[in-house]
């Protein structure tokens, strides 16, 4: 057990079996670990459960302590993995009957709940914290200068899990057949790390920096000309928002959540995940930069608005005391 600021961190061992979520049944192997350190949360009065398996253990876990329970969806959790584990299908769909209220981070994705379960999902996006973002950011030249990068490149930001569903070697391959002036910069790790580098052009196209502390990603996305997330599937990616309160121009992809944020001319949606696409995407950027800054401008408007973390928290909190009454 730790401590982190006012809240009781417990890491209860269980055994686990990575994607074997049918014979396994991870969930309940949580449910169970959770409930011998009981002692840790005696005093609960809700349980808040996230994404699918570790939701389905809540759910357990809740009913086990005789507690209401919330539920809350992110993305592929909800998008994909119902299909891919139909077997599932039955304890997921329970689960979100028994839930005092269903919460989604995205307006797509309380359709998709609608659509596989038959319950309504409120929409409530997680939140980010504008004002220390802005104190972490910096002025671009001096984020470069701290970051050794050039000064007289267009600096295209990739952040999050370098995977394939990413939308990498779509992003990467545009790199390599543009050239200069951009300079593309992939922040994450994961298996695609280091795709394209032995292409012979790619060490003036390509860097890929790893993981990085939330305080450099603020630095890299100051030193930023344009955020790119070409990806396959999403819910509501944290980092299109943080670009959004920075300023950052976005392009991405019409997948999850983005076109909520993207849409009405807030940042650039690519018609398809593809290198010709993401390639077209930039060059259209470089040759609209006052556009492409007036569109973060609008994007940094929405988001200040509906993405605040102290006035998510707020509403989350008011859900959670509605909650607790209906189960009284």
């Amino acid at each position: 057990m730790s401590e982190d600021g006012d809240v009781r961190v417990l890491r209860p061992c269980y055994p686990n079996v990575p994607g074997e979520p049918t014979w396994a049944h991870p969930d309940q192997l949580i449910a169970r670990a959770a409930w011998r350190s009981r002692e840790g949360w005696s005093g609960a009065q809700l349980i808040h459960g996230h994404y699918s398996i570790t939701g389905l253990a809540a759910w357990r876990l809740a009913k086990r302590a005789g507690l209401p329970f919330v539920l809350t969806f992110h993305g592929s959790d909800m998008n994909s993995w119902p299909d891919a584990h139909p077997e599932r299908l039955a304890d997921l769909r329970a689960a979100v009957r028994d839930a005092g209220v269903v919460i989604a981070v995205s307006a797509a994705l309380a359709d998709r709940i609608r659509d596989v379960t038959g319950v309504s999902a409120i929409h409530l996006p997680i939140g980010s914290d504008h004002q220390a973002l802005r104190a972490a950011a910096l002025p671009r030249g001096e984020a470069r200068r701290l970051l050794g990068l050039p000064d007289d490149r267009v600096v295209v930001l990739f952040v999050g899990n370098l995977k394939r569903t990413k939308g990498v070697r779509e992003l990467a391959d545009a790199l390599l057949s543009l050239g200069d002036p951009f300079l593309g910069v992939f922040v994450g790790g994961g298996p695609e790390a280091g795709y394209g580098s032995v292409d012979p052009r790619a060490s003036s196209r390509l860097s890929y920096v790893g993981p990085r502390p939330h305080d450099d990603v603020v630095r890299y996305l100051s030193a930023a000309d344009v955020l790119v997330l070409p990806s396959y599937a999403e819910g509501l990616p944290t980092v299109l928002v943080e670009a959004g309160s920075l300023g950052v121009p976005v392009i991405a992809s019409a997948v999850g959540g983005i076109p909520e944020l993207l849409g009405s001319d807030r940042g650039t949606i690519l018609p398809g995940v593809s290198a010709e696409s993401v390639a077209a995407a930039l060059t259209g950027f470089l040759a609209g930069r006052d556009e492409a800054e007036a569109a973060a401008k609008r994007l940094g408007g929405l988001v200040l608005e509906r993405y605040d973390v102290d006035r998510n928290a707020a509403r989350l909190v008011d859900h959670y005391h509605a909650v607790q009454v209906a189960s009284a």
